[in-house]
């Protein structure tokens, strides 16, 4: 179990470096990931921690890493995928080429379903579309950009889209998604309370999901403001149906479960709550 220094410690850390409010119902799982990690004991904590709070980049993401949850999967919560396609098909009548962002890609899971749904939806693997995917974590990132899954992670792709889009590497068990969904998407590592977005909209469509939740109310309110700035203003904002817009809730208006458009848009087309 985390010592009161050590707990404290981590809640100014989380707080700083990735807007995170950490509660006490957090210290025991933070003690069981430590361990996961490597942090046997409180030296190797203390360790990490010093490390960290000094700026440290292999400690800082290291700390990171231990903050966030990867709960992530194919085609979760699969009808954004359907909303997120129908609208940058409907974007890309209207602009020439639509633009999407999985803002907490993790590990591409989410990313490439968008892909898939887009290919799908066109009926062609070069649909005129483009998904900027970014997260706080770079090893989540080197996973999605080398594109190889073992089955646990195929879980929420039915058989038909696996013979399509996958395709069994030398490594048993393992299997690489397909050159025509891995063009679509872009990998970049950004960290959504810095100051600095490396990203320029407009987006015709963002998934922000898992992860506001996490976020400190200010932060969280931060966030929802500037990805809102980033939307086109026929743009979809997409979230995890547990979580909630709090005070930022008045910059959006609901058009279906956890699926949002900028307040002041409108859309006949698309579904209603």
């Amino acid at each position: 179990m985390l010592s009161n220094q050590q707990f404290e410690r981590t809640r100014r850390l989380a707080l700083s470096l990735a807007g995170i409010e950490l509660a006490e119902r957090h210290r025991e799982l933070l003690a069981r990931r430590s361990r996961r990690f490597g942090a046997l004991d409180g030296a190797g904590l203390d360790s990490l921690l010093r490390a960290a709070e000094e700026g440290e980049t292999t400690a800082t993401q290291q700390f990171v890493r231990l903050l966030t949850t990867k709960f992530t999967g194919f085609f979760r919560h699969s009808q954004h995928f359907c909303i997120a396609a129908e609208h940058a098909i409907r974007a890309a009548d209207h602009r020439g080429r639509a633009r999407l962002w999985s803002a907490a890609a993790a590990t591409g899971e989410e990313p490439y379903s968008l892909a898939m749904a887009l290919i799908e939806a066109l009926g062609r693997d070069d649909p005129p579309a483009t998904i900027l995917a970014t997260d706080v974590d770079v090893e989540a990132l080197a996973i999605g950009q080398q594109g190889e899954y073992g089955d646990a992670a195929l879980r929420g792709l039915d058989p038909p889209r696996r013979e399509r889009f996958l395709s069994e590497t030398n490594v048993a068990r393992r299997w690489s998604v397909a050159p025509a969904v891995r063009r679509l998407v872009e990998f970049r590592a950004l960290n959504l309370i810095s100051e600095a977005w490396l990203v320029e909209g407009p987006f015709d469509v963002i998934l922000c999901r898992n992860v506001l939740m996490y976020l400190e109310t200010r932060h969280r309110y931060t966030v929802l403001e500037r990805l809102a700035s980033l939307l086109a203003p026929d743009g979809l904002l997409m979230i995890d149906p547990a979580e909630h817009l709090g005070e930022a809730g008045h910059l959006f208006t609901p058009e279906a479960e956890a699926v949002y458009r900028r307040r002041g848009a409108s859309c006949p087309q698309c579904p209603r709550p």
